[in-house]
């Protein structure tokens, strides 16, 4: 038998009113954790190498993000790649989308440090790199002398990072009057520049393993001259974006990475992005490549 009491029949009503008020809410607050759990942009730039693109490098980028989501966010999809080959564009997404890590060069660290808030964690040690060193060539016979090579027109897959190469890689020893020229194939800019073709550049400009491997080739070497080789040179940089980061912990990420070959997952993940290690920061190097860049 149904009660007839109206203080009992206001109070249910009341219930009934606090149960659809506390759904609502409830929905609000699972909407809101929905957005906060959106993977969280990871930028991979590497500047002028044509296959750095989202569509070609993002699905193997994305078994770096996966391992390193997993670990530190309990959640293989807490970060999402986003691959881009010229630094400009990369500033863009850092400053719209508000990436919490990255792999960057040395050149957009030292140009956007203060800008992005940007907190060195490793250096990539690439597979088969060593040092990065950077090697100046010209054609057999040319001026051997850099104060003669001032104005003439520099091939180099880093023309984006343009500031970078002439004060830290070359340490402003040819001026500030060079004519870049962005390639993406250096092997056959080495080969037009031997060959003297007619849009060959005056100089290339290439890291230091590729000179290695066709100074002595016997139908290129003999055309080319090395005439200068950059002291050793900061690696690209696994950065955390400080601002964006909230509680993070730098230390446990340098721990994960730096011990990334000691487990199997993380050997197979090297080895699909073709990186030896993570290292520590050389900070000395890269505190004087940040000076130089600065004029300091």
């Amino acid at each position: 038998m149904e009660d007839c009491h109206p203080e009992l029949d206001r109070i249910r009503l009341l219930n009934r009113c606090r149960g659809a008020l506390l759904s609502v809410s409830m929905l609000l607050v699972s909407g809101t954790t929905g957005l906060a759990d959106d993977p969280r942009p990871f930028l991979f730039l590497k500047t002028g190498e044509k296959f750095a693109t989202q569509e070609i490098a993002g699905p193997t980028v994305a078994l770096l993000t996966g391992y390193l989501g997993d670990r530190l966010a309990g959640s293989r999809t807490a970060y999402t790649p986003r691959v881009m080959n010229q630094p400009t564009a990369a500033a863009g997404l850092a400053a719209t989308e508000k990436p919490v890590l990255g792999i960057v060069t040395p050149g957009f660290y030292v140009a956007y440090r203060k800008a992005f808030a940007l907190e060195p964690v490793a250096e990539v040690q690439r597979r088969k790199m060593g040092e990065s060193r950077f090697v100046l060539v010209t054609a057999k016979g040319g001026p051997p002398e850099l104060d003669q090579l001032a104005g003439k027109r520099l091939a180099t897959d880093l023309a984006p990072e343009q500031r970078y190469v002439m004060s830290v890689i070359l340490q402003n020893k040819l001026g500030q009057e060079l004519h870049f020229i962005e390639v993406t194939d250096l092997e056959g800019a080495l080969f037009d520049l031997a060959e003297q073709a007619d849009q060959a550049a005056d100089l290339v400009l290439v890291h230091h393993t590729l000179w290695d491997l066709y100074r002595d080739d016997p139908d290129l070497g003999p055309h080319l001259q090395a005439v200068y080789t950059s002291e050793s040179l900061p690696h690209d940089l696994l950065v955390v974006f400080r601002a964006n980061a909230g509680e993070l912990s730098v230390e446990n990420l340098q721990q994960i990475v730096t011990g990334m070959g000691d487990d199997e997952q993380g050997q197979t993940v090297l080895q699909s992005i073709r990186v030896e290690s993570f290292v520590p920061v050389n900070r000395e190097r890269l505190e004087r490549a940040e000076e130089m860049f600065h004029g300091r």
